[in-house]
């Protein structure tokens, strides 16, 4: 099993920074809007109450400086919208970045480059190790959406993001039953807003023994206000992924 955590943190760089066309109230409203907050957190103390503790990979800079769940290239759609591994565009579409942005590849090799191969390390360590690798790929995403999104698309306590090659049938049913609570707060939905999930490009496609699940938090679940977690929603949320960490892994160590 291996938590991977892409978007929590608030952190810039003051390189990177300078080259933002933001002042500090606009960039803090940006950062608030694009930051999944506390999923860092959530993922701490889910470890704590697993029975198999799991590998965890964690972004320690803001998605901001890149974006490490982005294809680097012409695949991404998200480009059309500024919003590709380097954004150039903020949540609601007002420049982020100069466009065409003149250093966007020497963002790429200094931060996207080595994070994917950090990843696809741990994956690589997980198949070594047990033969099989189980991808986590944990999110939260606001109450209303952002402007680069479909305004109409359901916004449900939780959205299951799946994969058809890497996320199997088994693997999807345990994330429902590890998060059945959610349905007392609200539904829980497949590939809404958000669709798909994480898989190093090295073995997207072509490793079947990587197998992936996102688990999309609507924020007002478990935030009070945009940067404060309620630890107690915190903690149930943390408790859900923890079994559903032990089934899968119970479900994987007897050979589904």
């Amino acid at each position: 099993m291996l938590i991977h955590v892409p978007h929590a943190s608030h952190i810039i760089p003051p390189d990177v920074r300078a080259d933002l066309l933001l002042n500090d109230a606009e960039l803090a409203a940006e950062l608030d809007e694009s930051t999944d907050t506390a999923t860092d957190e959530i993922a701490a103390v889910a470890v704590r109450h697993t029975r198999w503790r799991p590998a965890t990979v964690v972004n320690t800079l803001s998605r901001l400086v890149i974006d490490p769940e982005r294809f680097p290239d012409a695949r991404e759609t998200a480009n059309e919208f500024g919003r590709g591994a380097v954004y150039t565009r903020t949540c609601n579409g007002a420049p982020l970045r100069a466009e065409p942005y003149p250093r966007a590849a020497d963002l790429l090799d200094a931060h996207f480059r080595p994070y994917t191969a950090a990843i696809t390390a741990a994956v690589e360590d997980r198949l070594h190790a047990c033969g099989r690798a189980v991808i986590i790929d944990l999110h939260s995403y606001p109450e209303k959406p952002s402007g680069f999104e479909n305004p109409d698309a359901a916004r449900p306590a939780l959205c299951i993001g799946t994969d058809p090659a890497h996320t199997p049938d088994w693997l999807t049913d345990a994330t429902r039953g590890a998060f059945a609570s959610l349905t007392e707060i609200d539904h829980i939905a497949e590939n809404t807003p958000y669709a798909g999930s994480y898989v190093p490009l090295h073995h997207y496609g072509r490793d079947e023994r990587v197998a992936s699940v996102m688990i999309e938090l609507r924020r007002d679940v478990y935030l009070t206000e945009p940067r404060t977690p309620n630890l107690s929603r915190v903690d149930r949320l943390a408790r859900a992924l923890a079994i559903l960490i032990d089934t899968a892994t119970d479900l994987v160590t007897a050979d589904v």
